[in-house]
């Protein structure tokens, strides 16, 4: 009886994983996600990651180098606890932005206790909360991952739009060149727009796909170090 229940166990988890294996790469699945609302918010995401990004490096390598720079004096210790104050506002601002955007559920971190009141307390608390410097981390890791999500959505949706667009723009919807291509102008007969726009609707299902996928490595990410310990969830996949 017992070798009978583990055979049928056996049975019904081999064909729970096929199930779940065989709808991950239906039709369904692999045409519905440009259907998906959850997509099109992670494509506004990862939109403005490349200009957050180029703000949030400016902004951290010009202010702790002048800070650090005159750490000597008394201004360059206020420069310091300004940046401090801005990279937990930043932070407070992209967790926000990723709990609307990426579906995320990340909670405002718990670790600041000021002993005392006044700025050097709070101070030293600043500098004392491993949040701080999590929320730093993260600000100016979001130049690198903000390049390259201008890199993906480039490739994917800007070639895709155009290759789609074609019969309509001969010379590009958004005149997207990688090198000396010109992706519009490699389309000249009418045959080859039927083929383009073919082309940029797999282009594009492929890439909705990846970004998406890029978009949870970002939820994560920020899940890691925007919030308390342990807060935040990834979003589901999609």
């Amino acid at each position: 009886r017992y070798m009978s229940l583990r055979h049928r166990y056996t049975n019904e988890m081999s064909r729970s994983a096929t199930t779940d294996t065989s709808a991950g790469y239906s039709p369904s699945a692999i045409l519905g996600v440009a259907a998906k609302g959850q997509t099109y918010k992670n494509l506004l995401y990862l939109f403005l990651a490349f200009p957050l990004g180029m703000l949030y490096f400016i902004f951290l390598t010009t202010g702790f180098a002048l800070g650090v720079g005159l750490s000597m004096v008394v201004i360059g210790l206020g420069i310091l606890l300004v940046m401090l104050v801005g990279v937990r506002a930043l932070g407070a601002f992209e967790r926000k932005l990723a709990n609307r955007l990426l579906g995320t559920e990340i909670r405002p971190p718990d670790d600041i206790e000021p002993e005392e009141n006044g700025l050097v307390a709070i101070g030293k608390a600043y500098v004392s909360a491993s949040s701080t410097w999590r929320q730093f981390g993260f600000l100016f890791l979001k130049f690198f991952t903000g390049i390259l999500s201008f890199v993906l959505l480039t490739l994917f949706v800007g070639i895709a739009v155009d290759l789609v667009l074609a019969p309509v723009f001969p010379e590009g919807a958004l005149g997207v060149q990688i090198n000396d291509w010109t992706v519009a102008e490699s389309v000249e007969t009418t045959a080859e727009q039927a083929l383009a726009v073919l082309a940029g609707v797999v282009i594009g299902l492929v890439g909705l796909h990846l970004l998406n996928a890029f978009a949870r490595v970002n939820a994560s990410i920020a899940s890691s170090l925007l919030g308390a310990e342990g807060s935040g969830t990834a979003p589901p996949a999609e």
